[in-house]
């Protein structure tokens, strides 16, 4: 009996102490106490074999449960701070060690070593930490995102351009505000704490048409003064980027100070074109337009001045006028027109662009108790633009001309954005909602050929609601948007209502590996200069006009996505499929004209539907560990466009890379791609081939180095585009030969003087850049 009893009772410890739930929380702050988020948590048995891992979140906490009693090593790491290593003896029941303070690095990013993966995947976005070597080797935003290889994306650092591999739209921001090209061009890599990349923007980003955003995180210019130049030019070709920045800090103040210029200057740029007419009342017509080498040029200027006050964990306050001004005197093309039967002509098109946008944005931030916050945001925007265009016929390339056509717009826009955005962070689940409203006014004059005037007010309002969290192991996102679009030109008026759902589900299958399901509906407006009916004559042949009955259409996008990595590679296998119903496409007629002649007339509307499937692999190796990686990606497209009068299919293969090389203060970077070709519509866009090489060495604060755009490529930069109408077929090719083997220099200095100071950043960005005009 004493030994049942005896049995009994170490049965019922046993089970006790099995019962108690032991679990593990706490903070990560730095050292002035501000939440340092996703920093590594690893736990560890004291024989230092691995148990579990997680990360903090936003707010710097983290939780780790469902453990036993033991003894724990737990250890804290970020990029930039000291790793902190804790020892946890005989851990039962619930075990809050409050605050864990990071120390900063001596120096930021050096001497810290990545040993395990250095990409954290989450529903809707990958969060990187850059390597010490990719840091080291880079001078520029562009150049670190170039380094780091992220699948998906295009980077080309001597043309400050960043894309998705179809061309689309990646919005680029700094602390979560949305960047412009000079802010990333000057943002310092050594600053960057880690990259977010959202590889599936969701409901917040809906009404901006982006593919990808890409967010640099980064510790701000602390108090004191820092700056730099950045100069950026070819050798033989009007062809640069450069930037001069100044910021400026006292107690919680920045201010800032941006210059800007970007220009291109081109004499060898030509336009082939094949042309087909076959109008009712006359034989098929088939001309060739041979391409005369004419100017491109054009200026682009933009000045920032910023003002910064930030009071830590309770409010931001951020105020930025700006000042772009775009000159473009020529971006003419001129052809010799070869046709059976009749007698040579050249043509000249001449066409000139310029226009001036201040602007001023406002933004507050409010930190509010219990893990949630306030942002508002006002931008006010005035856009005077101004379009000519000229198109003349002669027997002689200088020659009286027997056919002219010219008009111009002359354009006034005003708008009104405003913004704000309320979120709140629960235990399994962060709530984010959201409301925008644009007014707009806009006055455009046509003079020339067309003499008219037009005046539109329009206004849209833009509501979302978007939950993310985490159930067992499958995280979610599940974001809902409306929006309500109005136009009101010349006392008729339009208005539209969208819906915009959004889900994303992703699933750890196993260790490395993530699996990702991704739903949009996306709905599309007309553009006001689609809507607005003014017609165009372009050539004898030829005349655009708009369409007052447009209407919206919806696109259903669904996506799923296979990933794995380890820290020496990665892999990335996804699959797509895109259907619109409705879409606004080409709409091409032969009309009769008064005097019984007929002329083809460019329009769109709204035709039957648009398909795509796609499908990529991406791949990416470290061959030598912080020293040389190398990333190859391939896909597939298949289009069908089937419109009220036609149906057309296309197929089309896209292959490319890029090249890492680091070593010591030396670093290259190449990449290379076909084109990217597409369907829609009626016509078919043949991308531009992309390559370049960039080599450069760092010294201090000093960075020289070479550069080639467009390398072994005798006929330098092309693209094209072909038109399949039944009544119209023509096929398109532009050249600019002044790229091909295109050698720049690139040198850039920064400075810091004095003390530092973390200051915070807004989390939105509005910006109006719609002209309006038809051209």
């Amino acid at each position: 009996m004493r030994i049942f009893v005896c049995l009994l009772f170490m049965l019922g410890v046993f089970l006790a102490v099995s019962a108690q739930q032991v679990e593990i929380s706490g903070r990560v702050a730095d050292s002035k106490g501000q939440p340092v988020s996703y920093a590594n948590i690893t736990l560890q048995h004291s024989d230092s074999t691995f148990v579990t891992g997680c990360t903090s979140d936003e707010k710097g906490r983290f939780v780790i449960n469902k453990l036993s009693v033991d003894n724990y090593l737990l250890q804290i790491s970020f990029v930039g701070y000291i790793t902190q290593v804790i020892r946890l003896d005989n851990v039962s029941g619930t075990l809050d060690i409050g605050t864990v303070p990071l120390a900063d690095e001596a120096i930021m990013l050096q001497g810290v070593t990545v040993k395990a993966s250095n990409v954290m995947k989450r529903v809707d976005r990958q969060i990187v930490l850059p390597t010490d070597k990719q840091v080291k080797s880079s001078n520029s935003g562009y150049e670190l995102i170039g380094h780091m290889q992220l699948a998906g994306l295009k980077v080309n650092s001597i043309e400050r351009k960043i894309t998705t591999v179809s061309g689309g739209t990646v919005q680029l921001r700094i602390n979560d505000i949305e960047a412009s090209t000079a802010q990333v061009q000057a943002l310092r890599p050594d600053e960057v704490l880690r990259v977010e990349y959202i590889d599936n923007p969701g409901v917040r980003y809906a009404d901006a048409e982006v593919e990808a955003v890409i967010n640099y995180v980064v510790r701000r210019a602390k108090s004191g003064v820092s700056g730099g130049v950045d100069f950026m030019n070819a050798v033989t070709t009007g062809f640069g980027d450069d930037n001069l920045y100044i910021r400026a800090t006292h107690k919680l103040s920045q201010f800032g100070l941006n210059y800007y210029l970007s220009y291109r200057d081109y004499d060898d740029r030509k336009v082939d074109e094949e042309q087909m007419f076959d109008f009712p009342d006359a034989d098929v017509r088939q001309r060739d337009l041979i391409g005369i080498s004419t100017p491109f040029n054009y200026k682009d200027h933009s000045i920032e001045a910023s003002y910064n006050i930030t009071k830590p964990e309770k409010y931001i306050f951020n105020a930025v006028f700006t000042e772009n001004i775009y000159d473009s005197p020529h971006g003419d093309y001129g052809q010799l027109i070869q046709e059976t039967g009749k007698t040579d002509l050249y043509n000249y098109t001449r066409s000139e662009y310029n226009y001036n946008s201040p602007s001023l944005d406002l933004y507050y931030k409010k930190i509010l108790p219990h893990d949630q916050f306030l942002a508002l945001n006002a931008v006010g925007t005035y856009i005077n633009s101004d379009y000519k265009r000229e198109y003349s016929e002669a027997y002689t390339e200088a020659g009286k001309p027997v056919s002219f056509y010219n008009y111009g717009t002359d354009g006034s826009r005003y708008s009104l954005i405003g913004e704000g955005i309320y979120q709140k962070t629960f235990k399994e689940v962060t709530l984010t909602t959201g409301v925008k409203y644009m007014q707009a006014y806009t006055h455009n004059r046509y003079m020339g050929d067309v003499n008219e005037s037009t005046e539109m007010h329009n206004s849209s309002l833009y509501g979302y609601v978007q939950a993310q969290g985490k159930w067992e192991k499958l995280n979610y996102s599940l974001g809902i948007g409306a929006s309500r679009q109005t136009f009101d030109e010349s006392e008729e008026g339009f208005t539209f209502y969208m819906f915009r759902p959004m889900l994303s589900l992703s699933y750890p299958v196993f260790r490395g590996a993530n699996l990702r399901y991704n739903f949009t509906c996306s709905p599309s407006i007309p553009s006001l200069s689609a809507l607005s009916d003014i017609r165009q004559q372009t050539t004898d042949l030829e005349v655009n006009r708009g369409n007052r009955h447009l209407d919206p259409y919806r696109s259903y996008t669904n996506r799923l996505q296979l990933s794995w990595g380890n820290k020496t590679m990665n892999f990335q296998l996804s699959g797509g499929h895109r259907y619109s119903k409705n879409p606004i496409m080409e709409q091409i007629d032969c009309v009769v004209q008064p005097d019984g002649s007929y002329i083809i007339e460019y329009s769109s509307a709204n035709q039957k539907s648009f398909t795509q499937w796609n499908g990529r692999l991406y791949a990416s190796v470290s061959v030598v560990p912080d020293l040389l990686s190398v990333s190859l990606y391939g896909g597939v497209n298949s289009f069908e466009s089937k419109g009220n009068s036609y149906l057309h299919h296309y197929t089309a293969w896209y292959v490319g890379g890029d090249v890492s090389l680091n070593y010591k203060n030396f670093s290259l970077y190449g990449s290379i791609g076909n084109r990217y070709n597409s369907l829609y519509g009626e016509s078919i866009d043949y991308g531009e081939k992309s390559s370049m090489i960039q080599c450069s060495y760092k010294w201090k604060n000093l960075n020289a180095g070479v550069g080639v755009l467009y390398p072994f490529t005798p006929a330098g930069w092309s693209a094209g585009w072909k038109l399949m109408n039944e009544r119209v077929q023509k096929k398109s090719w532009t050249y600019i030969k002044d790229n091909a083997n295109m050698v720049v220099l690139t040198l850039s200095w920064n400075f810091n003087y004095g003390h530092k100071h973390r200051t915070e950043d807004k989390l939105m960005n509005n910006v109006d850049r719609e002209t309006g005009i038809a051209r």
